[in-house]
């Protein structure tokens, strides 16, 4: 159970917090918690009404439920009645999200350049190095053994987790999340073929990353050749991606974990990726395009469209070819068998 620091919150107080409608006592709230056992007096988030009920089971102080529920008549604690059960999910994880920060100033074992800008309130936790002409904002958390290369620039309210490594000229927004083993501005994959083998080619571009954008733990994101690699405001990147050199992800899209995008390809906004997709370099994903979890995208994706499969292709084409698929040994044997008819026929009347 997560339990926030400081004396309980009260159900009509997270009711106002949550921009919900409280039915019921106004309880202390111990915590939050999932349905099980360890919910009792604690709140409870339930996204229908048999989540509603199991939840009920266990006790808990407070059940967060949509709108429209009706109360179970054997539960006696608070409900609070929202629109969107998973957005109130969202804000009691930030309530009770007691996890602490690193001390405030600078630790003694961070390495700061003497020309490094910090703004004000900024945290630098152990064994953090701030490279020269590095600046970073206001209320900026660096985590223990990160890495802020020359000339990066983090904005406010940034939060690098432990290990994270920003290499030169990086510019990262306001309020970005950055999990542990993340690398951004490592040079990309290119190289060019000569008699005495493959020639690096030199990445002389930045990353780009704009304001309240998450990028997962050991994710990297290469810097441009020549141009930048450039990460769209508001967008969620999960653990363990690629972003090649030179690709553009547009705002609001949401990039789930193996996923790898080679260079140079662009991404609309609202793009959803699933899991461990994988898109070819040079391609096009237009605005609000979903691509299904182990897709392999070899051209490119027209806006609003759902792509599945590999090599990828339209949802519905995608699922006929499945259920064709499916039906092939069926349809083998029933031509078999009228091979073996018309052959025996043939016998009959040579």
């Amino acid at each position: 159970m997560l339990q926030s620091e400081g004396a309980p919150h009260r159900a009509a107080q997270l009711a106002r917090q949550l921009g919900g409608e409280l039915d019921g006592p106004d309880m202390p709230v111990a915590g939050l918690a999932g349905i099980g056992p360890a919910a009792a007096g604690a709140a409870v988030v339930a996204f229908d009404a048999n989540s509603a009920r199991r939840a009920a089971a266990y006790s808990p102080a407070l059940i967060v439920v949509p709108f429209g529920l009706a109360r179970d008549p054997e539960f006696s604690g608070a409900l609070i009645r929202v629109a969107e059960p998973r957005t109130a999910l969202a804000e009691l994880t930030r309530i009770f999200d007691s996890r602490p920060l690193p001390a405030s100033g600078v630790h003694p074992t961070a390495s700061i350049a003497v020309d490094a800008h910090l703004g004000e309130d900024v945290k630098i936790a152990a064994g953090a190095v701030i490279g020269s002409g590095a600046s970073i904002g206001d209320g900026t958390v660096v985590g223990a053994g990160s890495i802020v290369g020359e000339g990066a620039r983090i904005g406010e309210n940034c939060r690098l987790h432990p290990r994270v490594t920003i290499l030169d000229a990086t510019v990262i927004g306001d309020r970005v999340i950055i999990q542990s083993g993340a690398v951004l501005g490592s040079d990309g994959f290119g190289y060019a073929p000569s008699p005495s083998g493959a020639r690096k080619i030199h990445h002389l571009g930045r990353v780009l990353i704009g304001d309240d954008v998450e990028i997962g733990a050991n994710t990297a994101i290469d810097r441009g050749t020549i141009g930048d690699t450039t990460i769209g405001a508001r967008t969620k990147i999960d653990n363990l991606c690629q972003v090649g050199h030179n690709v553009t992800i547009g705002e609001d899209c949401l990039i789930a974990g193996q996923c790898g995008i080679a260079g140079s390809t662009r991404i609309g906004d609202r793009v959803t990726l699933g899991g461990a997709v994988g898109i070819g370099d040079h391609l096009e994903i237009g605005d609000g395009a979903t691509l299904g979890g182990g897709a392999g995208v070899t051209k490119s994706v027209p806006a609003g469209e759902t792509w599945m499969g590999y090599p990828a292709k339209p949802y519905r084409r995608f699922v006929r070819e499945s259920f064709l698929i499916g039906r092939l040994e069926r349809i083998w044997k029933f031509v078999r068998a009228n091979e073996r008819a018309a052959g025996a026929e043939a016998e009959k009347h040579p």
